[in-house]
Protein backbone atom coordinates (compact mmCIF):
# COMPACT_ATOMS: atom_id res chain seq x y z
CA UNK A 1 0.00 0.00 0.00
CA UNK A 2 1.20 3.67 -1.08
CA UNK A 3 0.24 6.06 1.90
CA UNK A 4 0.22 9.97 1.29
CA UNK A 5 1.45 11.45 5.00
CA UNK A 6 0.62 15.25 3.89
CA UNK A 7 -2.63 16.26 1.77
CA UNK A 8 -5.02 18.84 2.54
CA UNK A 9 -8.50 19.37 2.05
CA UNK A 10 -10.47 23.08 2.42
CA UNK A 11 -14.01 23.31 4.53
CA UNK A 12 -16.12 26.17 2.60
CA UNK A 13 -17.65 26.77 5.91
CA UNK A 14 -14.77 27.83 7.63
CA UNK A 15 -14.53 30.65 4.95
CA UNK A 16 -17.61 32.24 5.46
CA UNK A 17 -17.56 32.03 9.63
CA UNK A 18 -14.63 33.92 9.03
CA UNK A 19 -15.63 36.37 6.51
CA UNK A 20 -16.66 39.44 8.56
CA UNK A 21 -14.19 39.53 10.99
CA UNK A 22 -10.55 38.58 9.20
CA UNK A 23 -8.61 41.45 8.60
CA UNK A 24 -5.76 41.95 5.88
CA UNK A 25 -3.03 41.27 7.74
CA UNK A 26 -4.63 38.36 9.75
CA UNK A 27 -2.67 35.25 7.66
CA UNK A 28 0.93 36.38 7.46
CA UNK A 29 1.07 34.42 3.91
CA UNK A 30 -1.44 36.77 2.91
CA UNK A 31 -0.24 39.62 4.38
CA UNK A 32 3.18 39.40 2.65
CA UNK A 33 2.57 37.68 -0.56
CA UNK A 34 3.39 40.55 -3.97
CA UNK A 35 0.73 41.13 -6.18
CA UNK A 36 1.89 38.83 -8.63
CA UNK A 37 1.98 35.79 -5.99
CA UNK A 38 -1.84 36.64 -4.98
CA UNK A 39 -2.86 36.67 -8.91
CA UNK A 40 -1.31 33.17 -9.02
CA UNK A 41 -3.18 32.03 -6.07
CA UNK A 42 -6.10 33.84 -7.23
CA UNK A 43 -6.18 31.90 -10.88
CA UNK A 44 -5.70 28.63 -9.53
CA UNK A 45 -8.92 28.91 -7.08
CA UNK A 46 -11.04 26.95 -8.89
CA UNK A 47 -8.49 24.09 -9.61
CA UNK A 48 -7.81 23.92 -6.02
CA UNK A 49 -11.47 24.32 -4.95
CA UNK A 50 -12.47 20.69 -7.10
CA UNK A 51 -9.35 18.82 -5.68
CA UNK A 52 -9.94 20.24 -1.96
CA UNK A 53 -13.36 19.21 -2.18
CA UNK A 54 -14.66 16.81 -4.87
CA UNK A 55 -13.85 13.23 -3.74
CA UNK A 56 -13.94 11.73 -7.74
CA UNK A 57 -11.48 14.44 -8.32
CA UNK A 58 -9.09 13.14 -5.31
CA UNK A 59 -9.79 9.51 -6.45
CA UNK A 60 -8.33 10.39 -10.04
CA UNK A 61 -5.69 12.19 -8.85
CA UNK A 62 -4.77 9.79 -6.29
CA UNK A 63 -4.80 7.14 -9.11
CA UNK A 64 -2.49 9.22 -11.20
CA UNK A 65 0.10 9.66 -8.39
CA UNK A 66 0.06 5.75 -7.34
CA UNK A 67 -1.14 6.24 -4.21
CA UNK A 68 -3.68 4.02 -2.34
CA UNK A 69 -4.41 5.90 0.79
CA UNK A 70 -4.15 9.66 1.66
CA UNK A 71 -3.72 11.22 4.93
CA UNK A 72 -5.62 14.03 4.71
CA UNK A 73 -5.08 17.53 6.93
CA UNK A 74 -7.50 21.20 6.85
CA UNK A 75 -6.14 23.72 5.05
CA UNK A 76 -3.45 25.60 7.28
CA UNK A 77 -4.70 28.73 6.35
CA UNK A 78 -7.64 28.09 7.98
CA UNK A 79 -6.40 27.53 11.28
CA UNK A 80 -7.04 30.97 12.22
CA UNK A 81 -5.35 31.67 15.83
CA UNK A 82 -6.26 35.09 15.34
CA UNK A 83 -10.11 34.65 15.74
CA UNK A 84 -11.47 35.28 19.30
CA UNK A 85 -11.57 31.93 21.37
CA UNK A 86 -14.89 31.00 21.01
CA UNK A 87 -15.30 31.69 17.21
CA UNK A 88 -11.76 29.65 16.64
CA UNK A 89 -13.55 26.80 18.85
CA UNK A 90 -16.35 26.80 16.39
CA UNK A 91 -14.39 26.86 13.11
CA UNK A 92 -12.14 24.34 14.87
CA UNK A 93 -14.84 21.78 15.04
CA UNK A 94 -16.03 22.73 11.52
CA UNK A 95 -12.80 21.53 9.77
CA UNK A 96 -12.55 18.38 11.80
CA UNK A 97 -16.46 17.81 10.87
CA UNK A 98 -15.50 18.44 7.45
CA UNK A 99 -12.49 16.31 7.64
CA UNK A 100 -14.23 13.23 9.15
CA UNK A 101 -17.32 13.46 6.36
CA UNK A 102 -14.71 13.54 3.72
CA UNK A 103 -13.05 10.16 4.92
CA UNK A 104 -16.76 8.74 5.39
CA UNK A 105 -17.17 9.06 1.98
CA UNK A 106 -14.51 6.77 1.23
CA UNK A 107 -12.85 5.61 4.44
CA UNK A 108 -11.25 2.86 2.48
CA UNK A 109 -8.80 5.33 0.57
CA UNK A 110 -8.80 8.32 3.61
CA UNK A 111 -7.89 8.83 6.59
CA UNK A 112 -8.38 11.99 8.97
CA UNK A 113 -6.11 14.85 10.79
CA UNK A 114 -7.87 17.23 12.41
CA UNK A 115 -6.94 20.46 13.72
CA UNK A 116 -7.34 22.40 17.32
CA UNK A 117 -8.36 25.96 19.00
CA UNK A 118 -4.51 26.43 20.15
CA UNK A 119 -5.40 29.68 22.28
CA UNK A 120 -7.54 28.19 24.17
CA UNK A 121 -5.80 24.98 26.03
CA UNK A 122 -8.76 23.77 27.82
CA UNK A 123 -11.22 24.20 24.23
CA UNK A 124 -8.33 22.55 22.65
CA UNK A 125 -8.06 19.64 25.41
CA UNK A 126 -12.06 18.85 24.61
CA UNK A 127 -11.20 18.71 21.38
CA UNK A 128 -9.05 16.24 20.69
CA UNK A 129 -11.69 14.24 22.51
CA UNK A 130 -14.38 15.00 20.20
CA UNK A 131 -12.59 14.83 17.35
CA UNK A 132 -10.92 11.11 18.17
CA UNK A 133 -14.41 10.10 18.42
CA UNK A 134 -15.17 10.91 14.72
CA UNK A 135 -11.69 8.99 14.05
CA UNK A 136 -9.26 11.06 13.62
CA UNK A 137 -5.80 10.61 14.23
CA UNK A 138 -3.83 13.26 14.90
CA UNK A 139 -4.19 17.01 14.81
CA UNK A 140 -2.11 19.80 12.58
CA UNK A 141 -0.90 23.13 14.19
CA UNK A 142 0.80 26.07 13.01
CA UNK A 143 4.61 26.55 13.47
CA UNK A 144 3.13 28.96 16.61
CA UNK A 145 0.43 30.41 18.45
CA UNK A 146 0.12 34.28 17.29
CA UNK A 147 2.58 35.67 19.84
CA UNK A 148 3.19 31.72 21.85
CA UNK A 149 5.83 29.61 20.11
CA UNK A 150 5.10 25.92 20.77
CA UNK A 151 7.96 26.03 24.12
CA UNK A 152 5.41 27.99 25.97
CA UNK A 153 3.84 25.93 28.88
CA UNK A 154 0.64 27.10 28.66
CA UNK A 155 0.34 24.77 25.64
CA UNK A 156 1.44 21.75 27.95
CA UNK A 157 -1.91 20.34 28.65
CA UNK A 158 -2.37 19.99 25.21
CA UNK A 159 1.12 18.12 24.58
CA UNK A 160 -0.19 16.14 27.55
CA UNK A 161 -3.15 15.39 25.99
CA UNK A 162 -1.94 14.18 22.72
CA UNK A 163 0.61 11.77 24.74
CA UNK A 164 -2.12 10.13 26.85
CA UNK A 165 -4.26 9.35 24.12
CA UNK A 166 -0.96 8.33 21.87
CA UNK A 167 -2.39 10.73 19.35
CA UNK A 168 -0.06 12.73 16.61
CA UNK A 169 0.93 16.16 15.89
CA UNK A 170 1.84 17.77 12.98
CA UNK A 171 3.45 21.08 12.46
CA UNK A 172 2.45 22.28 9.46
CA UNK A 173 3.16 26.60 9.21
CA UNK A 174 1.81 28.80 6.78
CA UNK A 175 4.13 32.18 5.72
CA UNK A 176 6.44 33.61 8.34
CA UNK A 177 5.62 35.42 11.50
CA UNK A 178 7.81 38.35 10.59
CA UNK A 179 7.50 37.97 6.85
CA UNK A 180 7.95 41.14 5.33
CA UNK A 181 11.03 41.13 3.99
CA UNK A 182 10.22 37.74 2.31
CA UNK A 183 7.44 39.54 -0.65
CA UNK A 184 9.72 39.36 -3.20
CA UNK A 185 10.62 35.94 -5.07
CA UNK A 186 7.68 34.08 -3.78
CA UNK A 187 10.10 33.43 -0.62
CA UNK A 188 6.80 34.02 2.02
CA UNK A 189 6.81 30.13 0.94
CA UNK A 190 10.13 28.88 -0.43
CA UNK A 191 11.92 30.57 2.36
CA UNK A 192 8.95 30.92 4.87
CA UNK A 193 7.82 27.97 5.18
CA UNK A 194 11.15 25.73 6.58
CA UNK A 195 12.42 28.89 7.99
CA UNK A 196 9.44 28.55 10.40
CA UNK A 197 9.40 24.90 10.64
CA UNK A 198 13.56 25.08 11.71
CA UNK A 199 12.12 27.66 14.17
CA UNK A 200 9.67 25.14 15.70
CA UNK A 201 12.30 22.18 15.88
CA UNK A 202 14.28 24.84 18.30
CA UNK A 203 11.64 25.53 20.15
CA UNK A 204 10.11 21.68 20.64
CA UNK A 205 13.83 20.42 21.34
CA UNK A 206 15.64 23.46 23.30
CA UNK A 207 12.01 24.92 24.48
CA UNK A 208 12.30 21.28 26.53
CA UNK A 209 8.78 19.97 25.12
CA UNK A 210 10.29 16.64 24.01
CA UNK A 211 11.63 16.31 27.38
CA UNK A 212 8.98 17.17 29.23
CA UNK A 213 6.97 14.76 26.58
CA UNK A 214 8.97 12.40 25.70
CA UNK A 215 5.65 9.97 24.03
CA UNK A 216 4.95 12.79 22.03
CA UNK A 217 4.67 12.15 18.41
CA UNK A 218 5.87 15.19 16.53
CA UNK A 219 5.53 15.52 12.51
CA UNK A 220 7.74 18.68 10.47
CA UNK A 221 6.22 18.46 7.19
CA UNK A 222 8.45 19.22 3.90
CA UNK A 223 10.95 16.80 5.24
CA UNK A 224 11.39 19.39 8.94
CA UNK A 225 12.22 22.46 7.24
CA UNK A 226 15.78 23.19 7.31
CA UNK A 227 16.63 21.47 10.41
CA UNK A 228 17.80 18.23 9.35
CA UNK A 229 20.01 19.97 6.53
CA UNK A 230 21.57 22.66 8.99
CA UNK A 231 22.39 20.60 12.38
CA UNK A 232 25.52 20.78 12.75
CA UNK A 233 25.65 24.30 13.29
CA UNK A 234 22.97 23.85 16.27
CA UNK A 235 24.85 21.00 17.51
CA UNK A 236 28.08 23.58 17.42
CA UNK A 237 26.44 26.51 19.10
CA UNK A 238 25.22 23.27 21.82
CA UNK A 239 28.34 22.61 22.32
CA UNK A 240 30.30 26.62 22.67
CA UNK A 241 27.88 28.26 24.01
CA UNK A 242 26.58 27.71 27.74
CA UNK A 243 22.88 29.60 27.57
CA UNK A 244 22.48 26.94 24.70
CA UNK A 245 23.50 23.73 26.19
CA UNK A 246 22.41 24.09 29.56
CA UNK A 247 18.73 23.78 28.48
CA UNK A 248 19.44 20.20 27.06
CA UNK A 249 21.65 17.37 28.29
CA UNK A 250 22.09 16.42 24.55
CA UNK A 251 22.38 18.03 20.90
CA UNK A 252 20.16 18.99 19.08
CA UNK A 253 21.08 16.37 16.70
CA UNK A 254 20.19 13.52 18.97
CA UNK A 255 16.82 15.07 19.06
CA UNK A 256 15.84 14.61 15.30
CA UNK A 257 15.49 11.08 15.74
CA UNK A 258 12.87 11.62 17.95
CA UNK A 259 10.39 13.30 15.27
CA UNK A 260 9.07 12.44 12.68
CA UNK A 261 9.17 13.89 8.76
CA UNK A 262 7.49 13.66 5.54
CA UNK A 263 9.93 13.25 2.05
CA UNK A 264 8.25 16.51 0.34
CA UNK A 265 11.64 17.97 -0.71
CA UNK A 266 11.75 17.68 -4.46
CA UNK A 267 15.58 16.35 -4.83
CA UNK A 268 16.53 12.40 -4.42
CA UNK A 269 19.20 13.40 -3.11
CA UNK A 270 18.26 15.54 -0.28
CA UNK A 271 16.04 12.51 0.39
CA UNK A 272 18.99 10.70 0.92
CA UNK A 273 20.06 12.56 3.43
CA UNK A 274 17.29 12.77 5.28
CA UNK A 275 17.21 9.40 5.35
CA UNK A 276 20.84 8.83 6.16
CA UNK A 277 20.22 11.42 9.15
CA UNK A 278 17.05 10.18 10.61
CA UNK A 279 16.12 6.74 9.27
CA UNK A 280 13.48 5.76 7.08
CA UNK A 281 11.31 4.74 9.63
CA UNK A 282 11.13 8.57 10.99
CA UNK A 283 10.01 9.50 7.09
CA UNK A 284 6.86 9.20 5.37
CA UNK A 285 6.18 9.55 1.96
CA UNK A 286 4.18 13.35 1.31
CA UNK A 287 3.23 15.22 -1.21
CA UNK A 288 1.50 18.09 -0.02
CA UNK A 289 -1.56 17.67 -2.72
CA UNK A 290 -3.01 19.56 -3.87
CA UNK A 291 -0.88 23.13 -3.86
CA UNK A 292 1.60 23.88 -6.53
CA UNK A 293 4.45 23.99 -4.39
CA UNK A 294 3.73 20.14 -3.25
CA UNK A 295 5.27 17.00 -5.17
CA UNK A 296 3.05 15.60 -8.04
CA UNK A 297 4.75 12.23 -8.11
CA UNK A 298 6.07 11.63 -4.43
CA UNK A 299 6.72 8.11 -5.65
CA UNK A 300 9.60 9.17 -8.69
CA UNK A 301 11.68 10.81 -5.16
CA UNK A 302 12.06 7.70 -3.77
CA UNK A 303 12.82 5.50 -7.52
CA UNK A 304 15.45 8.72 -7.27
CA UNK A 305 17.33 7.41 -4.22
CA UNK A 306 20.69 5.51 -4.19
CA UNK A 307 21.06 2.26 -2.47
CA UNK A 308 17.37 3.01 -1.45
CA UNK A 309 16.39 -0.72 0.02
CA UNK A 310 12.92 -2.30 -0.20
CA UNK A 311 12.87 -2.20 3.55
CA UNK A 312 13.56 1.57 3.52
CA UNK A 313 11.02 2.19 0.77
CA UNK A 314 8.66 -0.21 2.55
CA UNK A 315 8.92 1.91 5.29
CA UNK A 316 8.52 5.42 3.44
CA UNK A 317 5.52 4.52 1.25
CA UNK A 318 3.47 3.01 4.18
CA UNK A 319 5.33 1.53 7.39
CA UNK A 320 6.43 4.73 9.35
CA UNK A 321 3.01 6.47 8.48
CA UNK A 322 1.08 3.09 9.44
CA UNK A 323 2.68 3.91 12.90
CA UNK A 324 2.27 6.79 13.39
CA UNK A 325 -1.34 6.93 12.79
CA UNK A 326 -2.10 4.25 14.50
CA UNK A 327 -3.27 2.42 10.77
Amino acid sequence: MIIDAHTHTLCPEVNDAVADSIAPDSVPYQRDMSPESKARDAAQKPELFARFTRIAQRLDDMTAMGVDLQIVAPAPGQQHYWAEPGLLARISAMQNDHVAALVGQAPDRFVGLGTLPMTDSGAAVAEIDRAAGLGLRAFQIDSRVMERELSDRSLDPIYSKLEEAGLGLMVHPLGFSHGQRLTPFFMVNSVAQPLEELIAFNHLVMGGVLDRFPKLKVYIAHGGGFAPFYIGRFDHAWKVRPEVNALIPEPPSAYLTRIWYDSCVYRSDHLEHLIRTVGSDRIMLGSDYPFDMGDPDPLAILTGCDGLSAKDRDAITHGTASAFFNL
